[in-house]
C-alpha cells in the first residue's frame, strides 16, 4: 500500500465571498495571490490545498444575509424576497449603475446611495478570459481584478458617482465585453 497524506476538516457555517490578497511587491509563481474561504465569521487560508481534493457539501440551508431568516431561495446573491425587496444594495441599478435614479428621489435609502453610489468609481480593462470593461470603487483594487482572474487590468478613468461609471461602461461595451467568460478560464482559454 502507498502511503499517502491527507487533511481531514469538517467545518459547517454560512459562506461568504472568497477573500483573495495580493502579496506585498506583487504576485508571482513564488509570491502567489493568497485566498481564503470565508465561513461565518472566520477566514480559512486555501493556499494550502492547491492541488488537493477539496469537497463543500451543500446543507439545504439559506440565511438571509441581511435579516437572518431561513429561506428556500436566495434573491441578488444572499437575501430573503422580503429584503431583496426593500434594500437600496439589490436594486437594479446595482447591476446596472446607468440607470441610478437617486437624483429623482425614488432610491430606496438614501444613506446607502450617499455612502456607496455617490462616491468615486474607477472604470477598468482588464484581461481574464478575454479584454472586459468594468467598474469599481477605488479601494476594491486589486482585489476587483484578482476576483475576476485578470491576468492583466488597466484603470482608464476615475468618475465621481457610480452612475458616472455605468454611462463610461456603457460606451466601452460597444467596443468590448463586460462579461467574464469564466468557462473559458477553467479550461485554460485566454
Amino acid at each position: 500500500m502507498t502511503p499517502f497524506s491527507c487533511t481531514l476538516l469538517l467545518m459547517q457555517g454560512f459562506l461568504r465571498k472568497m477573500s483573495s490578497q495580493l502579496p506585498t511587491g506583487g504576485c508571482n509563481p513564488q509570491n502567489p495571490v493568497q485566498y481564503s474561504l470565508r465561513l461565518n465569521d472566520e477566514a480559512y487560508p486555501l493556499n494550502k490545498y492547491i492541488g488537493q481534493e477539496v469537497t463543500l457539501k451543500h446543507l439545504g440551508t439559506i440565511e438571509c444575509l441581511e435579516c437572518g431568516r431561513a429561506s428556500k431561495k436566495s434573491f441578488s446573491q444572499g437575501y430573503c424576497y422580503p429584503c431583496f425587496k426593500k434594500l437600496a444594495q439589490c436594486d437594479l441599478c446595482i447591476v446596472s449603475p446607468e440607470r441610478c435614479h437617486f437624483d429623482k428621489g425614488t432610491c430606496r435609502d438614501a444613506g446607502f446611495a450617499e455612502n456607496f453610489c455617490m462616491q468615486p468609481h474607477i472604470v477598468y480593462l482588464a484581461n481574464s478570459s478575454g479584454i472586459k470593461v468594468g467598474i469599481t470603487r477605488p479601494e476594491n483594487l486589486p482585489t476587483r481584478w484578482i476576483d475576476q482572474g485578470a491576468v492583466q487590468a488597466l484603470p482608464v478613468m476615475s468618475v465621481m458617482t457610480r452612475q458616472q461609471s455605468g454611462f463610461v461602461e456603457v460606451a466601452f461595451k460597444k467596443l468590448v465585453s463586460d462579461k467574464t467568460h469564466w468557462q473559458k478560464m477553467l479550461r485554460g482559454e485566454n
